[in-house]
């Protein structure tokens, strides 16, 4: 890879990433302020927290495009490319308190293997992520822990099997309320290669803060979030591997369209922007980034006795990372 390619744009990516961190930054500020300002205000009756069982599945559709001063075009590195996927979600209260919820989320990527006829490298084709959650509600709080597994695959015409398993555990609080919620979540994933060439993100240790404020008597949300993760690359290139870290940053706009006829199910409609920065280290030369951004939208249909999306994230757990879709921005840095 040439050296000055590397070198050239970085100034003007950081200075795109570090915009697009603080929109991200920007909504949890609003959902802090939200929930600070309900907190002062009078009393209102909260719903009771057991509103019974929820089931939900999604289906949606996108396009994610990749920039930044690493893209060679003599390597034949895709640069955008259609994505779709989908995902399913169920929760349930246990006992008085408790909480139990499991979810999978899984994507695959289209037009990934040619760049203008030529056989692609480094190209994400999608993954999956799925896992469950334990929590302990009362009044406005939850408290809880995570974990999950999954896969993320590539397609590269030079060195086939950048193929990976993951997964992660973590811990989780949330505070909520009719306005908007505040959630942070810390954890670790690591992964492993079908092939032994370790160019995903290994060892690593996150941390995610998501904020969530409410329109509409609970019929519209918006969300913001924002994580960062810290970890190794490359331990198949020497006696030790490279220092990585990651942010990523995400916006979703959901509206709920209407209640369905059996008065217990409902149909929403979301779109939502996502960016993913992730940085190289070396020991000799500077460091290296590149850039995933996306814009996705789609559909839910949710089950069970919730009536707005407020009581339906009274009643669930805020969702896993999607480690894969991470995961899938970083062999390309090598």
């Amino acid at each position: 890879m040439d050296i000055d390619s590397i070198l050239r744009g970085g100034s003007r990516n950081g200075a795109m990433a570090t915009l697009l961190h603080s929109v991200s930054i920007a909504a949890i500020s609003v959902g802090i302020a939200l929930a600070s300002t309900s907190a002062r205000a009078d009393p209102v009756d909260v719903p009771p927290r057991d509103l019974g069982a929820v089931f939900e599945v999604n289906a949606w559709g996108g396009y994610m495009w990749r920039g930044g001063n690493l893209i060679v075009k003599s390597l034949h590195e895709v640069e955008e490319l259609p994505l779709a996927g989908g995902g399913a979600m169920f929760a349930s209260p246990v006992f008085d308190y408790g909480l139990v919820q499991l979810e999978f989320d899984g994507e695959g990527a289209f037009d990934n293997e040619d760049v203008n006829g030529v056989p692609a490298n480094e190209s994400y084709s999608g993954g999956f992520t799925g896992g469950g959650h334990l929590g302990y509600t009362r009044d406005n709080f939850l408290i809880g822990a995570f974990g999950g597994a999954g896969r993320t695959y590539f397609f590269d015409s030079f060195r086939p099997g950048y193929d990976v398993t993951q997964w992660l555990a973590g811990g989780q609080a949330r505070y909520l309320n009719e306005r908007g919620s505040l959630a942070v979540q810390a954890g670790y994933f690591d992964t492993r290669s079908d092939n032994g060439d370790m160019e995903t993100l290994s060892d690593t240790y996150f941390v995610r803060a998501i904020a969530q404020v409410f329109f509409n008597n609970g019929s519209t949300m918006l969300e913001g979030s924002v994580a960062y993760a810290d970890g190794t690359q490359d331990e198949d290139d020497g006696p030790t591997s490279d220092p990585a870290y990651m942010w990523a940053w995400e916006i979703v706009l959901e509206h709920q369209l209407a209640m369905l006829s059996s008065s217990n199910a409902a149909a929403t409609v979301f779109v939502s922007y996502e960016g993913i920065q992730v940085t190289q280290q070396f020991p000799i030369i500077d460091s290296q980034s590149l850039m995933d951004q996306g814009i996705y939208a789609g559909l839910k249909f949710r089950f069970g006795a919730q009536q707005n999306l407020y009581e339906r994230e009274m009643s669930t757990a805020p969702g896993l990372p999607n480690v894969h879709r991470w995961l899938g921005a970083v062999p390309a840095i090598d």
